[in-house]
């Protein structure tokens, strides 16, 4: 036995496919250019999932932001890309010319820290993908991840503003939304709720917003 446990990661396929025979010390089964099924398709092995590379959508930073809040608002545990603003000459990650089949930016590191800052004030062990909160969103697809009864992560991918049904228990909430391009944060007037329906109207958004609520 090593002195030091290592994490041991398996490349398993592209986008994404229900895991079969996955090796018992492997810790973190990975996906290239996943979609967020390859999460709920896998969710239940007990594994660490993640999204290993992106590429081959072309340069804008708006894709790989957004495939990057799909993937871990679904449940995913990592995501990395591939970023070709590094490049010889540009070992600080300057290089926004048109040089791969794939993005990358400092504008887009910036916005990846957002998502960072986002996932790090929630109770991660104690969260799981969520099917039910989130009963409809105007114009949008919800991923939301919730610790059941107490608090509540959810990433709309489309456009807004637009209408959003929320399922919660009855309680008092706050929370805020999250601008995904900016990082701005805005928050939410507290509601005192009966339990059933509620619904929110989001601020004006364009590819993505995130809402986080506590009960």
């Amino acid at each position: 036995m090593l002195p030091k446990k290592h994490l041991i990661a398996e490349n398993y396929c592209n986008f994404r496919f229900p895991i079969q025979g996955v090796p018992a010390d492997v810790d973190l089964v990975n996906f290239h250019y996943a979609y967020p099924e390859a999460v709920s398709l896998n969710y239940g092995i007990g594994k660490a999932l993640g999204y290993d590379e992106t590429g081959f959508l072309g340069q804008a930073d708006d894709v790989y932001r957004r495939q990057a809040w799909n993937f871990m608002l679904s449940g995913g545990s990592v995501f990395d890309g591939l970023d070709y603003s590094f490049s010889v000459g540009h070992e600080d990650g300057s290089d926004t010319a048109p040089n791969g089949p794939g993005g990358g930016s400092p504008a887009l590191r910036r916005q990846l820290h957002t998502l960072a800052a986002f996932l790090q004030k929630l109770p991660l062990a104690e969260m799981t993908p969520d099917g039910n909160t989130a009963k409809h969103v105007d114009g949008a697809y919800a991923r939301v991840l919730s610790k059941p009864g107490s608090e509540y992560a959810i990433y709309l991918d489309g456009n807004g503003p637009a209408q959003l049904t929320l399922h919660l228990p009855p309680g008092t909430y706050s929370g805020e939304w999250t601008n995904t391009l900016s990082g701005q944060s805005q928050p939410i007037p507290p509601f005192a709720h009966q339990g059933g329906e509620k619904s929110l109207t989001t601020p004006k958004f364009e590819n993505g917003i995130a809402l986080r609520i506590k009960r």
